[in-house]
């Protein structure tokens, strides 16, 4: 039988709202189009936590847990949503494209 990937990291609130907003930012992000960008940003593992990546971008930020390859989610839906999540810690899982932060859910893919 093979053991299934699991995706859960605990990474705090403030850390990652900040490298959210970096990611988001118009200068890090790749134009598709006239006025248009890029619409999704990476989590991705990095050593001591999580990645958080756009096209011009990254901000490693600390977290525990496991991450075992990198998923896409709407990088501006979660900029808006982020700052309201309640407490100091955030707690994201991944499963069957679906993103849990805390307990808000988000359409997300593997990458």
């Amino acid at each position: 039988m093979i053991a299934q990937c699991e995706w859960k990291m605990t990474v705090a609130k403030r850390d990652l709202v900040e490298a959210i907003n970096h990611a988001r930012t118009r200068v890090t992000l790749r134009r598709t189009a006239p006025n248009k960008f890029e619409p999704e940003i990476t989590f991705a593992a990095y050593d001591d936590g999580l990645s958080v990546r756009s096209s011009f971008a990254a901000m490693d930020i600390d977290g525990e847990g496991s991450w075992p390859s990198p998923i896409m989610v709407a990088g501006a839906t979660l900029r808006l949503l982020a700052p309201k999540l309640s407490g100091p810690d955030v707690v994201l899982t991944y499963e069957t494209g679906q993103l849990r932060l805390n307990g808000t859910t988000l359409t997300a893919r593997e990458v």
